[in-house]
């Protein structure tokens, strides 16, 4: 895995930045407000594979 591939910074970057916004929402504020960013999980492995497609392309 190449990380100076700029997908796999976005999608690593964002769903980790996703992850703590959603522990920090879960116990300062309310644990329903934090599931509302559980469908952003989805659109960065989505940016991970576009990634993983731009560096190993099919012949």
């Amino acid at each position: 895995m190449n990380w100076q591939n700029r997908y796999y910074k976005i999608a690593i970057i964002g769903a980790a930045i996703t992850f703590l916004l959603q522990v920090i929402l879960m116990f300062a504020v309310d644990p329903y407000l934090a599931s509302v960013l559980s469908p952003l999980y989805p659109v960065w492995v989505i940016v991970f594979v576009v990634g993983w497609r731009k560096e190993h392309p099919r012949r």
